[in-house]
């Protein structure tokens, strides 16, 4: 369906193309980190995980789906790494505890989140530690020690500054770190009020009740 010379295509067509941009994404940072640390070797002094700032910018946009990437994620990762199934379990099943952000976003509201520096902040650090902590809790159920487990991921504070980083540039850009419905109904609202402003030619102007009264009057004088 064309309009405009422009192609129309529907939300769920437009929600799989946005879900499978990501699923790319977020796979090809994977892959990317993964050889980079194999080029680099012991002279790596970091890594890195992009998981939890990429899969919180999708439960932004389209909430439960994004369990799926971080349990992809987690799956990736062991695989790359050639690990054991206690190493998949641990990963993949402590990823999947970030969906407990979404008790975040349902109770603050994702509108305050997106608006607010300070709870987006908020949101990736607790994004981080409830990864770690799941992590941490399914390596002591598969017979790893708690606190070593938890304590080597607590190290990786790399991962939790670039991601708030990487989430306060995408909160920045418009449309990208909202609620997708929101944004499609905020994106035709304006649309609407252009064509509107279109039609009658100029920007339109509230005036109050008191102000159209005081024009009616001096209307009444000059006739």
């Amino acid at each position: 369906m064309r309009k405009n010379g422009s192609r129309l295509i529907s939300i769920k067509q437009y929600r799989l193309t946005d879900l499978f941009l990501f699923a790319v994404i977020l796979a090809v940072f994977e892959l990317i980190l993964h050889f980079a640390m194999i080029a680099f070797g012991d002279d790596a002094n970091f890594t890195f995980s992009p998981m939890v700032p990429l899969v919180l910018v999708v439960m932004m946009r389209w909430g439960w789906v994004s369990v799926f990437y971080a349990v992809g994620d987690g799956a990736l990762y062991v695989l790359l790494k050639g690990g054991s199934w206690q190493s998949l379990l641990i990963y993949c099943v402590g990823n999947a505890c970030i969906m407990l952000l979404l008790l975040y976003t349902r109770f603050v509201g994702k509108e305050k989140i997106r608006k607010s520096v300070y709870l987006s902040i908020l949101f990736v650090v607790l994004g981080w530690v409830v990864t770690v902590l799941g992590r941490s809790s399914v390596a002591a159920i598969v017979g790893n020690n708690f606190v070593y487990v938890l304590v080597q991921q607590l190290f990786d504070l790399v991962s939790m500054i670039i991601g708030v980083v990487i989430v306060l540039i995408m909160r920045r850009l418009d449309g990208m770190f909202e609620d997708q419905k929101h944004y499609l109904r905020r994106v035709d609202d304006d649309r609407k009020e252009m064509a509107r402003r279109d039609q009658f030619g100029d920007e339109p102007v509230e005036i109050s009740e008191e102000t159209l009264s005081i024009l009616q009057r001096r209307d009444d004088e000059m006739e």
